[in-house]
Formats: C-alpha cells, sequence, structure tokens
C-alpha cells in the first residue's frame, strides 16, 4: 500500500532528476569550450567526464524504480533488473574512482593527502553501494517470487 506522500515524493524526485538532466548535459558538452584548452583544464575533464557518464546511468536506473513505485508495482522482475543494473554500474564507478586515484598518483604525482583521501573515500563509497544494491536486488527477486507463489495460490 503506497501512501499519498510517497506518491508526491516520487513525483518531486521525478521532476528534480529530469531537471538535472535538462541543466546538466548541455553544462558537460558545452564546458570545455568556455575553458580555456590547456593540459591542465583538459586531462581531468578525461578524467571526470566517465564517472559522470556512468552516474547518468545510475540516475536513469532509479528514475525506472521510482515509475514502478509510483504504479504501485514495486516487487516485479523488471525492478530486480534495475536494482541489478545500478549495482553493476556503481561497481563500474568504483572502478573509475579506482583509475583516477591511481592516475593521480602515478601519472600526474600529485601526492596531496586531501585528493587522496578523497578519491578512496569515493571509491569505497561506491564499491559498498554496489554491494548493498546488489543485495537489494537478491532481496526483491526472492519477494518477486513469493509475491508470484502468493498470487497463484490466491
Amino acid at each position: 500500500m503506497v501512501t499519498i506522500g510517497n506518491e508526491k515524493m516520487g513525483k518531486i524526485l521525478g521532476i528534480v532528476l529530469k531537471i538535472g538532466f535538462v541543466l546538466f548535459i548541455p553544462l558537460m558538452i558545452t564546458l570545455p569550450f568556455f575553458l580555456n584548452h590547456n593540459i591542465s583544464i583538459i586531462h581531468p575533464m578525461f578524467i571526470i567526464y566517465p564517472n559522470g557518464i556512468v552516474m547518468l546511468g545510475i540516475i536513469i536506473q532509479f528514475m525506472k524504480l521510482f515509475r514502478s513505485l509510483e504504479n504501485n508495482q514495486p516487487f516485479t522482475f523488471e525492478n530486480v533488473k534495475v536494482l541489478k543494473t545500478a549495482s553493476y554500474l556503481s561497481f563500474g564507478m568504483f572502478l573509475l574512482w579506482i583509475i583516477d586515484l591511481l592516475d593521480l598518483l602515478l601519472i600526474i604525482k600529485n601526492y596531496y593527502l586531501n585528493y587522496i583521501i578523497v578519491l578512496l573515500f569515493l571509491a569505497i563509497l561506491f564499491f559498498g553501494v554496489g554491494i548493498a544494491l546488489h543485495i537489494l536486488s537478491v532481496l526483491f527477486h526472492q519477494a518477486t517470487n513469493y509475491k508470484i507463489e502468493n498470487d497463484l495460490t490466491i
């Protein structure tokens, strides 16, 4: 049973995510043209853009999940697939942050402790998010099986 407050929250989050898409994508495409085209600016953009693209993929998966919750269908195999895809994307973000950390240490040779701590934190965060989403996908898979079995017995 979904309450009216959850429906409003889902709609508000959907609107915020769509506004973010409308503003974020043109900004990321046009930003390199407005900045100076020297190596110190272009190199981080090759590092940060893949992270942003994968993050947009995670946001798209959550938008699909909100859509199914608005339709009052939380336990479906489509939601299991969405959670599993978001889990894989989170593990991808983990790998990208590790690559960013290695790039910082080995290629740029920047040994500032603050940067290293932030990149390690982000890598560990997305590894934990990936594990949590994978566990949720397994739980949703089992709950969907129980729901289907329960629907057949009634």
